[in-house]
């Protein structure tokens, strides 16, 4: 046997080496962005189920529920409180909503169900579960495993309901079906399945053909792998596609990225022999999995209209403010901001102008608070929590806040302009015994100044 062929041998046996190294990157990318997908997919499945239950209990009043016995049914309280329920009941996403009563003796029962057909009984017994456990402790919390009762089979948030003491003092239940949350689960397995078994498929297929084959199939093989490649950055942009939201007002750096994900990154290389060839488009499949973890490891902080961090980032900051609170050690000021008109805004020109507004104030907050002292909490709202921040501090950024304003509204004259109503409070230990506290009273203060901006804007007319 020659040199040249003994090259040839050792050629194609490396080659395969490095086909099935491949094939089993690509198996760990299906695997790896399943269970990506998956966490993210499940947080923000969970926050949306809070979001729900802690809205509905904010909107109840604690010092008239912990009052309301069975006997009161019928009465203005217990039927304002009906109507808030079952306002929910009939607008929202969700099977069933209900009070549920904390017993002395540890367990649970029903209070006021809103549901027309079969509502509980008032004092009915509840399934306990941890998360109802962790409501009637003050936190709201998410059922971890579908439970089952007489209504059928569901997963559950639980939020408590507060007195103007601070004491829990009635719980808001929300279930949703556990199908409905399962199959939201798993809706992403069959695509990460499907890139797997193309790129195993066709993989294999190029094995049996180089195998077969001499050094000039070696190259014929090589040019199979580009389009492997290719099939797989389709199948990225159909992924990524569906999750980009307003592309065009992102900035450059997080637009480059999306856009690298979503197209795939364009690479000149040339490669001086088959194993080169090889590293190539290794590099090519670990690049795109590497670009897409950070990109679904970021989504899971930050909100995709507007770049702030998100109720989840938020969620989590104020259990390390209410740990500060109770150790002595908070020093921070809050502040609330609601956009004005923006309801209006989308029923006269869309969304799009929406969120338009929506991002410009986003940018505006973070030039001026800093990216991680920014919160976009729930539609035309948000939330900055500045660390270290004194009272004339906070008036110092807000003035500067309001020069951004009149800078953009000068500049978009013919657009649709952006005003902000607006509140902050310092937090002060005497007055404040945890976070809840401090919330309550920058939300007073931003509703006052909407008050007063809306009154003006009348008295213009």
């Amino acid at each position: 046997m020659d040199r040249k062929q003994t090259n040839v041998k050792t050629s194609i046996r490396n080659f395969i080496l490095a086909l099935i190294l491949l094939l089993t990157t690509n198996v760990l990318m299906g695997v790896i962005l399943v269970k990506i997908s998956k966490d993210a997919l499940r947080t923000q499945i969970e926050a949306r189920m809070l979001d729900v239950s802690n809205t509905a209990a904010a909107q109840i009043d604690g010092d008239v529920i912990k009052h309301i016995k069975a006997e009161h049914k019928d009465s203005a309280d217990y039927n304002r409180t009906l109507d808030i329920l079952r306002s929910f009941q009939d607008n929202i996403e969700l099977d069933y909503i209900y009070g549920v009563n904390p017993e002395p003796d540890g367990t649970f029962t029903f209070t006021i169900d809103p549901d027309r057909e079969d509502p509980a009984e008032f004092g009915e017994s509840i399934q306990t579960t941890e998360a109802l456990l962790n409501a009637a402790k003050g936190k709201s919390d998410v059922d971890k495993e579908a439970h089952a009762d007489e209504w059928g089979r569901f997963y559950s948030a639980y939020s408590p309901i507060f007195d103007a003491d601070g004491k829990v003092v009635g719980i808001i239940g929300v279930d949703f079906s556990a199908e409905w949350y399962e199959n939201a689960m798993n809706a992403n397995r069959s695509v990460a399945v499907i890139v797997t078994l193309v790129a195993m498929t066709i993989g294999i297929v190029l094995s049996f053909v180089i195998m077969s084959q001499n050094r000039k199939r070696f190259t014929e093989m090589l040019n199979r792998l580009e389009d492997l490649d290719d099939l797989t950055q389709k199948l990225d942009k159909q992924i990524m596609e569906g999750s980009i939201k307003r592309l065009e007002m992102l900035p450059e750096s997080e637009s480059h990225l999306l856009k690298t994900l979503a197209q795939g990154e364009a690479i000149e290389k040339h490669s001086v022999n088959e194993y080169e060839a090889v590293n190539s488009s290794i590099e090519k499949v670990y690049d795109k999995l590497r670009h897409y973890a950070k990109y679904v490891e970021s989504r899971v902080e930050y909100d995709d209209t507007t770049g702030v961090r998100n109720k989840v980032s938020y969620r989590s900051r104020i259990k390390e403010i209410d740990e500060q609170i109770s150790s002595g050690k908070a020093v921070l000021s809050a502040a609330f901001l609601d956009i004005n008109g923006l309801k209006k805004i989308y029923t006269h020109h869309g969304f799009e102008a929406g969120e338009r507004l929506l991002y410009e104030c986003a940018r505006m907050l973070k030039h001026v608070f800093g990216k991680e002292s920014v919160y976009h909490v729930t539609g035309d709202e948000f939330i900055i929590l500045a660390d270290k921040k004194q009272s004339w501090e906070m008036k110092d950024l807000f003035a500067e806040f309001e020069k951004e304003l009149e800078k953009y509204n000068e500049e978009h004259i013919h657009e649709n302009l952006l005003s902000v109503a607006k509140g902050f409070v310092t937090f002060d230990p005497e007055k404040h015994r945890n976070y809840r506290q401090l919330f309550v009273e920058v939300k007073a203060a931003c509703d006052k100044d909407k008050e007063e901006y809306y009154a003006r804007k009348t008295a213009d007319i």
